[in-house]
């Protein structure tokens, strides 16, 4: 009789956990990003470099194991090639967005539970960039503007929690009905404090707080994001006359179609003068898909605070902003490797009037596995 019985339960036993079965607990990936870069014309000199980054990455998904409110996420990276645009062109604006002094390390580690369909929480080693201040048209451009406003990545003793050192993070994330709140709690430093090229696992706080919040709202076909971000711990005035001072800052953006194949992005940001050198920031762009490529045409502007153009500059020197324009294009060669011609022409490189405006011509390829 027990044989029977269990040979009467098998089959419903077997539908129950096959489709558990048949999704792998942990999928792999990895990718490699490589620019080569020339300045043609004008920057400091001229000459071609190569920069990459190579990723490896774990995903664990727990409803494979019949946890499905529970994912983890394994990032390792690796980075290769000069400071192009600060040998090259003396950009401000990073000129490629995976240009980086750094050696390979654990870039995310982190694990997030799904409370409910609304409610998300995650805690790890996390990108900042990847939780706040994204969108997707920007992602096509190589300069590091359009990835995140430089009124954010300029903030920090060696950067906030972005590439190619994220830190410690706690993320709130709630959504419902197309608008979304999302809060962040970040280590104010990024990697370790004796050496930012290296990882460092802290509790959140522990030297500071870089604190994050934004909210996303459906407008029409578009979407608004705005936010805000501040330090809890106070740094050096960029004038030495003046008291420490604090590091925050605002940002808004709106994002949406505006044809067929055809989307747009604009971006504004502001940030506390007396800490950073960019008091303001306006970028945005648009991209086309026409047949097989993307095509895509930016422009980014940084504005200089008044007490960095006092303090970091001999007088009469400083430029008021910094201007990039871009024009690129990808396509895919297969499903698994993608080009990208680029051309960037720099107005008044890291606002030094005796630096001439820089020409810039790249090519991106970029391989990933899987294909999607």
């Amino acid at each position: 009789m027990p044989n029977r019985l269990a040979l009467a339960l098998l089959p419903p036993f077997l539908a129950a956990v096959a489709p558990a079965a048949a999704q792998p607990v942990v999928k792999l990936g990895a990718s490699y990003t490589g620019d080569v870069l020339a300045a043609v014309d004008g920057g400091l000199d001229r000459g071609v470099d190569a920069v990459g980054r190579a990723d490896a990455w774990a995903d664990f998904r727990g409803a494979a194991v019949g946890v499905p409110d529970i994912s983890a996420h394994l990032d390792l990276m690796a980075a290769h090639g000069p400071d192009f645009s600060g040998r090259r062109t003396g950009a401000y604006q990073t000129i490629s967005s995976i240009e980086a002094d750094t050696i390979p390390h654990v870039y995310e580690a982190w694990a997030q539970w799904q409370v409910n369909p609304a409610l998300s929480a995650k805690v790890g080693l996390i990108d900042l960039n990847a939780e706040f201040d994204v969108q997707n048209t920007g992602t096509l451009f190589l300069n590091s503007a359009f990835g995140i406003g430089p009124d954010i990545s300029q903030s920090g003793l060696a950067g906030p929690s972005i590439f190619p050192m994220p830190s410690s993070a706690v993320v709130l994330r709630a959504q419902s009905g197309g608008k979304g709140l999302a809060l962040g709690l970040f280590d104010a430093v990024a990697g370790a404090r004796h050496d930012p090229r290296k990882p460092a696992l802290r509790w959140p706080g522990a030297t500071g707080a870089l604190l994050m919040g934004e909210a996303r709202v459906p407008v029409g076909a578009w979407l608004l994001q705005f936010g805000g971000w501040h330090y809890t711990t106070r740094f050096d005035a960029l004038d030495p006359a003046q008291p420490a001072a604090v590091s925050r800052g605002a940002y808004a953006m709106m994002e949406g179609a505006v044809g067929r194949g055809v989307t747009m992005w604009l971006r504004i940001g502001a940030a506390d003068a007396r800490a950073n050198p960019i008091a303001a920031y306006l970028g945005g762009g648009a991209v086309a898909k026409l047949g097989n490529w993307r095509l895509g045409l930016a422009a980014a502007h940084a504005r200089l605070g008044e007490a960095a153009r006092r303090t970091l500059f001999a007088p009469d020197r400083a430029r008021r902003a910094e201007t990039v324009v871009e024009l690129t294009g990808q396509r895919p060669v297969t499903p698994w490797l993608q080009v990208q011609p680029d051309l960037q022409y720099v107005i008044h490189p890291g606002w030094d009037r005796t630096i001439p405006n820089a020409l810039v011509a790249g090519l991106r390829i970029s391989l990933a596995y899987p294909q999607d």
